[in-house]
């Protein structure tokens, strides 16, 4: 999506950022060697190219990133608060990224298999219409047997869903049919009941998922993987400036980390480092010599 941020009272910077992207972003800055591919659908306005222009400045592949003639890009307006916390307004309704699961049926979804890792958000399944979700649900499981795994962030946005119950329904069958889930505590607090970050862990693993990176905000983070379950405190960070994108570099950098060979525990003690990173600087996309300085 185009990302406008207010930099004066009547004047803001253009940027382009995006759940999943943000996520495939730090993804490859954390494993240069990677072939990184973002799977979306987009218009063919100017726009539209500037942020193809921006993905191939950043190494991301777009092979995968459909057309869509006479589509446009989704739009979002963002202010952060003296703590670093932020408030969003979208204009996305009639976004060409809508058209992903048409897009990818039509060029045929072998395109997927082969994939080291595949990973999706809640939001990748809310801009769909509901025979939609379901279709990319089963799709994903279908795709589990070609792929090496599945990861999935909830990242729960209740304004694109038509109900709570659709976005928990929905939610919840992601969840079953990935390998790894990489939820906020505060999303999972909402969809499963339970605030305690362990025991909705339990819960998660009850449901089928064999691996978890919980994010607790400033609290750090839990892993579990198997019957192993760990808490791992943050980083110090002297001063807060924008928390845009911490949850997605987190996610980025972890399965960059576990695709090394880490285990998740290490996985976390890196992710943990870059997210500390991005929350000193404005923006979810920072420059690289501020999210990897030792390989900017």
């Amino acid at each position: 999506m185009v990302e406008l941020r207010a930099v004066g009272a009547d004047s803001f910077a253009r940027s382009y950022a995006g759940d999943v992207y943000n996520t495939a972003v730090y993804l490859k800055r954390s494993l240069p060697a990677a072939q990184v591919q973002f799977l979306t659908a987009t218009g063919d306005d100017a726009m539209s190219e500037a942020m193809r222009r921006m993905w191939h400045a950043q190494e991301i592949d777009d092979a995968l990133a459909f057309p869509v003639a006479g589509g446009s890009a989704g739009l979002y307006l963002i202010e952060t608060d003296a703590f670093g916390e932020r408030s969003f307004q979208y204009w996305r309704k009639d976004s060409a990224a809508r058209y992903w699961l048409a897009r990818l049926m039509e060029n045929g979804e072998s395109l997927l298999h082969g994939a080291d890792i595949v990973y999706f958000s809640g939001i990748t399944l809310a801009i769909l219409n509901p025979d939609e979700r379901a279709a990319a649900i089963e799709l994903l499981r279908r795709a589990r047997t070609h792929v090496g795994r599945i990861a999935f962030d909830p990242n729960v946005r209740l304004r694109l869903w038509q109900s709570p119950q659709a976005a928990a329904q929905t939610t919840r069958a992601a969840m079953s049919a990935c390998d790894i889930v990489l939820p906020s505590a505060e999303d999972l607090a909402w969809l499963l009941g339970v605030g305690e970050p362990m025991r909705q862990i339990d819960l998660l693993m009850e449901m089928g998922v064999s691996e978890v990176a919980l994010t607790l905000g400033a609290a750090g983070c839990a892993i579990a993987d198997g019957e192993v379950r760990k808490r791992l405190p943050s980083l110090s960070v002297e001063r807060v400036i924008d928390t845009s994108g911490a949850g997605d570099a987190f996610n980025g950098a972890y399965l960059a980390n576990r695709l090394q060979g880490s285990s998740p525990h290490e996985a976390a003690q890196a992710a943990l480092r870059v997210a500390s990173r991005v929350v000193t600087h404005a923006g979810a996309i920072v420059p690289a010599s501020v999210s990897h300085p030792a390989t900017s």
